[in-house]
Parts: structure tokens; C-alpha cells; sequence
């Protein structure tokens, strides 16, 4: 099964390379290709102009960017051999993402842990889910004084989780509504999965703010706009 396959798909896309627009943005055939497969990325219905308009879109030419992936020389973006490699190994490919669900904090990737669990059973609510992560969190995590994490620390670390989580197609959430049920697709299984098998491979530790990284405000700002 393949479980990162928007990310295939949109290194099939790039493949020997595309011309960026401006601003370094992929060009209109990709994102109208993109909108077309996956027209539950752009619920407004009349269609994405540019990637800046399907910010999912966006968030996994940055995954390539990030990853190497893909290399850019002028205007034209091509895969590197990384990415060439990982487009035929599903498994090379797979471990990818589950790296990036992660996240690369020790923050991000406690909270992955949590929440990895807690709708394997059953689709849970955003709420119930934020309420079964934070006490974990609270009694792992501090800030660089050494006061416990709030609420709104746990839901700004679990935004991130869910964004990309929904992005890669591990969870199914097509209800974007406050009040909704998430789950674990199919292909999120796997993947949680193989990220739950990196993160038992990784060191543990009491992580701090400093390491928390995304705990700042920035998430919070991201989920609004998202939303």
C-alpha cells in the first residue's frame, strides 16, 4: 500500500522538471491537476487560481524542498536523485513522510506519539483528542522555566499534527468543522505505523521550549488561516 501517495503524485508531477511562476510557485497545470485529483483540498468550489490558493498544495512542495526532494536551478524545478530514488521506492517514500508527520522537534514528536494512539480505535473529536494528549504532555514537557505546558501549548503542538496528517492523506477529515470526528485513514495506519516504529528507534528525554520549537504562536496563526 502505497501510504504517502499525494506526495507521489506530485513528484510524478515535477518528474524531469516544471517551470516555476513567480514568486517560485508551480505552475497552473500542476495546481489545476492537483484540484482536479484532490478537490477536497479547495472546499470554496470554483477552483484554486495558483498553489498560494491550495495551501495543501504548497505545504508538500515545501515537504520536497525540505527533504531534497526536489533541486531548482533558475526558474526550472526538477527532482534531485533523492527524489528520483524515493518516487521508486514506496518504502524509502514512505519512511519520508512519516518523518515529516513527525515533525523534528522533541516536542513535535512527543505529541505525534500521544496522538498517533488515541483514534486508532475510533474517530475522535478535536477536543477529546487535545484533552487525551495534554496530560501526557503536561507531565513530559516544560517550558525553559519549568512551569508546566497549558492547553493552548497542546492544541498549537496538535495543529501541526493534524495539517499535514490531513495533507498526506492520514486522516480522514473532510469535515473541516471544529466539531468533527478524525480518523485514521487506511493508509494512515501504515504510516502511523512505521512513524511509531522511528520514534521507538529515537532517543527519549524531558524536552523544554527551546526544543519545542513550533509551541510559539505561529501554529496558532497558521490554524486560523487554515480554517
Amino acid at each position: 500500500m502505497d501510504t504517502a501517495e499525494p506526495l507521489r503524485w506530485l513528484l510524478e508531477q515535477i518528474g524531469g522538471g516544471v517551470t516555476l511562476i513567480q514568486a517560485g510557485c508551480l505552475p497552473r497545470e500542476v495546481v489545476a491537476a492537483a484540484f482536479a485529483r484532490y478537490s477536497h483540498w479547495y472546499p470554496i468550489g470554483k477552483g484554486p487560481r495558483s498553489e498560494t490558493d491550495l495551501f495543501q498544495l504548497a505545504d508538500l512542495h515545501e515537504l520536497g524542498c525540505t527533504q531534497r526532494l526536489v533541486t531548482k536551478r533558475h526558474r526550472t524545478l526538477k527532482l534531485s536523485v533523492a527524489g528520483g530514488v524515493q518516487l521508486a521506492d514506496h518504502q524509502l517514500r514512505q519512511h519520508t513522510a512519516a518523518l515529516a508527520w513527525l515533525g523534528t522537534t522533541v516536542a513535535e514528536r512527543q505529541v505525534a506519539e500521544c496522538a498517533l494512539g488515541a483514534p486508532w480505535a475510533e474517530p475522535r473529536l478535536r477536543e477529546d483528542l487535545c484533552d487525551a494528549v495534554h496530560p501526557v504532555l503536561a507531565a513530559s514537557l516544560t517550558h525553559d522555566d519549568g512551569t508546566v505546558m497549558e492547553v493552548k501549548d497542546t492544541e498549537r503542538l496538535l495543529w501541526r499534527f493534524w495539517h499535514l496528517g490531513r495533507e498526506l492523506g492520514y486522516l480522514d477529515e473532510r469535515d473541516r468543522s471544529a466539531d468533527a470526528p478524525i480518523s485514521l485513514s487506511a493508509t494512515g495506519r501504515f504510516a502511523a505505523l512505521a512513524a511509531l516504529r522511528v520514534l521507538a528507534e529515537g532517543p527519549k528525554g524531558r524536552a523544554t521550549a527551546s526544543e519545542r520549537g513550533s509551541a510559539g504562536g505561529q501554529a496558532g496563526v497558521g490554524e486560523a488561516a487554515h480554517q
